[in-house]
C-alpha cells in the first residue's frame, strides 16, 4: 500500500509504474462499472468490434504536495453535451490541431483549469477506456504537478476544482456501492464517497481510472467489489 509515503516517493514509484501494461486493468476497470441488479450485467470497457468509437484523452493529475500526494478532480457543468455534471478529470475530444491524444489531455487541461503544460511532468499512460454512453475511447495520461501548480476553473465548462489524497481513496471506507436507478432499470455502482464541503462521489470511468492509479501502487481494494 501507499498510504503514508512522502510525496516524492509516490512519484519514484508512480515513474516506475505507470509504463508497464497493468496485467488485471479489465478487471480493474469492469469492476466499476455499474452493475445490472436483475441481470448482473456490466457494462464492457472495450468497444463492440467494428465499433466506430470517438478518441479522447484526460489527464490524471497528481499533486505532489508536502503533506501528500493528491489527486486533482473537476466538476462539469450541467450544460455541457458529454457527461454534464460528473466528476472527471480534465480532458476532452481529440481536435484536428492535435499532434496525439497526449496534446490533446495537456491541450484540455490548460483549458479547462488554466494548468500550464510546463508544469506537468507526464509519467505514463494508463489503459485505454472505453465508454459506452458517449461511445469515446479514452487515453488517460498521469502527470505530475509541483506543490506551487496553481488551477483556475473554467466557469463555462467547470464547475469546481477538488483534490483528494491518496491515502484517503486508498481508505476502505471510501469504496462503497450505492442504489442507482435509470432508464427503469435499478443498478449497484461502485464508488469512492470522498469527504470535503461538499462531499462528493466519484463514479464510472475516473473512479475506474482512479482506481487503476491506485492499484499500481498497491492497492487492492477493487477486488472487494467482487466479493474477494
Amino acid at each position: 500500500m501507499a498510504e503514508g509515503l512522502p510525496p516524492e516517493h509516490v512519484a519514484t514509484r508512480l515513474r516506475k509504474a505507470v509504463g508497464r501494461p497493468l496485467d488485471a486493468w479489465r478487471e480493474v476497470y469492469e469492476s466499476f462499472s455499474p452493475v445490472d441488479v436483475r441481470t448482473g450485467e456490466r457494462r464492457p470497457r472495450i468497444p463492440p468490434a467494428g465499433a466506430d468509437s470517438r478518441r479522447a484523452a484526460v489527464l490524471v493529475p497528481v499533486l505532489l504536495e508536502p503533506e501528500g500526494a493528491r489527486l486533482v478532480y473537476t466538476v462539469r457543468r450541467d450544460h455541457l453535451p458529454d457527461h454534464a455534471g460528473q466528476i472527471s478529470f480534465p480532458g476532452g475530444s481529440m481536435e484536428p490541431g492535435d499532434g496525439s491524444l497526449l496534446e490533446t489531455a495537456l491541450r484540455e487541461a490548460e483549458e479547462e483549469i488554466e494548468l500550464s503544460p510546463d508544469l506537468v511532468e507526464v509519467v505514463g499512460e494508463l489503459e485505454e477506456m472505453y465508454i459506452p454512453p458517449s461511445n469515446f475511447r479514452v487515453s488517460p495520461f498521469v502527470g505530475l504537478l509541483p506543490p506551487a501548480a496553481e488551477m483556475v476553473l473554467a466557469p463555462d465548462e467547470v464547475e469546481a476544482i477538488f483534490t483528494v489524497s491518496l491515502d484517503e481513496l486508498m481508505s476502505p471506507e471510501t469504496l462503497r456501492r450505492v442504489p442507482w436507478r435509470r432508464d427503469g432499470r435499478d443498478y449497484q455502482v461502485p464508488i469512492f464517497a470522498v469527504g470535503g464541503s461538499p462531499s462528493r462521489n466519484i463514479w464510472g470511468a475516473t473512479a475506474a481510472m482512479t482506481a487503476s492509479l491506485l492499484v499500481r501502487l498497491g492497492w487492492r481494494g477493487y477486488r472487494s467489489l467482487a466479493g474477494e
